[in-house]
């Protein structure tokens, strides 16, 4: 299993680098840079040209790179253009929130997802079938910041049951249901977006696993349907599980920008957007290397859990 793992990470290493290349590079040639986000019409040309050399900005395309990586590699992401404030340390402030938000949300859309897949794919073609797809159609279709909205208007607005704004109430960072009165629309919103596609691909792999023949030759046993999806469906569906689980991986960053944004929400999404406005290019770098690098780290987990899942994965699919 290390000789696996250390593979895939050697593996990673290069394509991290290549995509590094890759977002320095579209920054690079975005029509703005830095300059035009912090110069004024009243600044002199020799004024500009002063902070393009404070800036670095006269190197070498390729030195510049260089000089990033480097920061990047040492844990320095550099200041923002807007407010000169450390991007280290607004992440390690941003971040937690995010992930305090995204993954009880997602773990919980996940247990809805596996409940509500294996339930239709249980009862095929029934009425139970066609209301499970019939709600996982309804999310998929619904916008995430319209049914944000109805949240707010009815128990935020009319009926004055939970905050809609931020994460806490002033005076009260330290209390624990002051928290999760903040918590509670947003996360039932991201649950909401999050099952309906999960749902679907649970019920898909479900059906799937159904024409199997060991499925026959448990059915010829007589076991029940309940057997067969509780000790046997249930298990071979951990593979596409354990997919979505390191597809998700990356959501822990951006997975709920409009969400966050809607709630005032302290994490990375308004702080990405924010500075996409107005073109802070440091913060849009790291965030995108970060979320990057995520979706790598992401498929090495993936990768690492279908080995620990089916063992045959790590043995290039030879039977023991």
């Amino acid at each position: 299993m290390a000789s696996y793992i250390l593979k895939r990470v050697l593996q990673a290493i290069p394509l991290l680098l290549i995509i590094s290349f890759i977002v320095f590079s579209l920054i690079h040639l975005a029509p703005y840079d830095v300059i035009d986000s912090i110069t004024t019409p009243n600044m002199s040309n020799d004024q500009v040209a002063l902070l393009r050399e404070k800036y670095g900005l006269n190197d070498p395309f390729i030195v510049q790179y260089v000089k990033w990586l480097s920061q990047m590699l040492h844990g320095d992401f550099g200041y923002s253009l807007i407010n000169q404030h450390s991007i280290t340390s607004e992440l390690a402030v941003r971040l937690p929130n995010t992930i305090r938000l995204v993954l009880p949300a997602y773990i919980t859309a996940l247990f809805v997802a596996i409940t509500l897949g294996l339930t239709a794919s249980a009862n095929k073609g029934k009425f139970l079938d066609r209301a499970v797809d019939a709600i996982a159609s309804i999310g998929i279709a619904v916008p995430t910041f319209w049914f944000a909205m109805i949240l707010i208007y009815q128990f935020g607005y009319r009926l004055n049951l939970f905050p809609i704004i931020g994460m806490h109430t002033i005076g009260k960072e330290n209390e624990l249901a002051d928290f999760l009165a903040h918590f509670t629309l947003p996360y039932i919103t991201l649950t909401v977006a999050f099952f309906p596609e999960l749902t679907r691909y649970i019920r898909a792999s479900a059906n799937e696993q159904i024409t199997e023949d060991y499925v026959t030759v448990q059915s010829a046993f007589q076991a029940t349907r309940w057997e067969i999806f509780s000790r046997h469906i249930s298990r071979n569906i951990l593979i596409p599980i354990v997919t979505q689980i390191g597809l998700a991986l990356p959501m822990l960053v951006t997975g709920a920008i409009i969400t966050e944004s809607i709630f005032s929400w302290p994490g990375v999404g308004p702080y990405l957007l924010s500075a996409t406005k107005s073109l802070d290019y440091p913060v849009i770098m790291t965030l995108l290397l970060l979320s990057a690098t995520l979706v790598i780290l992401g498929n090495l987990l993936s990768d690492v859990l279908y080995a620990i899942v089916d063992p045959r994965i790590r043995r290039g699919g030879k039977a023991s």
